[in-house]
């Protein structure tokens, strides 16, 4: 098989898998000594064909690698972005993955980057980094939380260099807290038996098995009063409940454990507050929380959990409203999965508030809506 065909049908292979990509996130490449054949930013890789990736010169990517940017985030970003447009070989209509320098540093041929369920549970766990050291050794290398671009990337080869100094050879499994995970090597055939791999060494001594029963949809007087508040604006908005939303909707201590968010994707299609209406409210107290809501966020809700009953998305459209609840729903799993790891460990402050600034994802929030 043609080496660019196998990286097509890799990328559609865990495109099409939602255990391990929600939306558009994650990202894969091929590369060869001249070019990085990169998935374009906001393109799904479960529908991606070959004209969905960008081909990058390695020689303009090797140069910044050692390039001195600006201290000020917002510049740097810029200049960074900047270089990373002039690297591009062919389409110019198309944007690169945020993480093309990370695929062009590790030394393998095949990069396959996920978000997967079960892998985030545990990395979005207290217990991630001695989880990994224990169940991967010198295997994998584990990175603790940074904010993704040029900063990551910097930390990212800074450690890089540390491993194979000590290994003499690249780790093909990358583990980044609060993330997901990098798997490299030198043929398709081989990332899959090594996510394989990875996927049976996590759930040794774990209970993985999640509250049986699947989403259904309800009506309640809050939905209707949510539906009535943005009908000007004709927002869209649907109730859910399942059993797996039932234990996060029992109470206020539940919601806290899905409050905040775990990683950048969830900040990208469901923003990073989320609104909890007590149970036996009235409808003027429920449009005076959603009117409060909008206040301090300068953002309508997307999620709204509802004690006692379930879940409530608004969003622009019925297609965005089923893939913020697929985000979302990844979001209640992580949580709950977690638990078998030392529970749940949200992004910090800082970290929420450079995702929800940062221009990049932005941009890629736009591309997949508009795909």
């Amino acid at each position: 098989m043609d080496r660019l065909e196998s990286l097509v049908n890799i990328s559609q292979y865990y495109g099409n898998n939602p255990a391990y990509i929600i939306a558009g996130g994650g990202n894969t490449s091929y590369k060869n000594s001249e070019k990085l054949y990169i998935k374009a930013s906001g393109i799904s890789l479960a529908t991606i064909a070959l004209d969905g990736f960008v081909i990058m010169s390695r020689d303009e990517l090797g140069a910044m690698e050692e390039k001195v940017y600006s201290e000020d985030s917002v510049s740097r970003e810029e200049e960074v972005k900047k270089d990373m447009m002039n690297a591009i070989i062919s389409p110019e209509n198309l944007r690169p993955s945020v993480e093309t320098s990370l695929h062009n540093l590790i030394g393998y041929t095949y990069i396959v980057h996920t978000h997967p369920t079960n892998i985030n549970a545990l990395m979005c766990a207290n217990d991630a980094k001695a989880e990994v050291e224990e169940r991967f050794g010198s295997e994998a290398l584990y990175v603790e939380y940074t904010d993704p671009g040029y900063i990551l990337f910097k930390k990212l080869r800074d450690q890089m260099k540390i491993y194979r100094n000590q290994f003499g050879t690249d780790p093909k499994i990358i583990f980044l807290q609060n993330h997901g995970i990098f798997v490299g090597a030198n043929s398709a055939q081989e990332v899959k038996a090594i996510y394989d791999s990875v996927e049976s060494r996590i759930r040794e001594r774990k209970n993985l098995s999640l509250p049986e029963g699947g989403i259904e949809g309800y009506e309640s007087e809050a939905l209707e009063v949510v539906s009535g508040f943005y009908a000007s604006r004709n927002l869209v908005s649907k109730a859910y409940r399942s059993p797996l939303i039932d234990h996060f909707s029992a109470g206020l201590s539940q919601y806290q454990k899905i409050s905040r968010p775990f990683t950048p994707d969830i900040i990208v299609y469901c923003k990073s507050n989320y609104l909890f209406l007590e149970k036996g409210m009235g409808a003027d107290a429920i449009a005076k929380k959603l009117a409060e809501f909008e206040e301090v966020h300068s953002y309508y809700p997307k999620v709204i959990v509802e004690e006692m009953a379930g879940l409530i998305i608004v969003e622009e459209n019925e297609k965005s409203v089923n893939t913020v609840l697929e985000v979302f729903y990844d979001m209640l799993k992580i949580s709950y999965l977690s638990e078998q790891y030392g529970g749940p460990h949200f992004m910090t402050d800082e970290q929420i508030t450079f995702i929800d600034n940062w221009e990049v994802e932005n941009y890629r929030r736009s591309v997949a809506k508009a795909g």
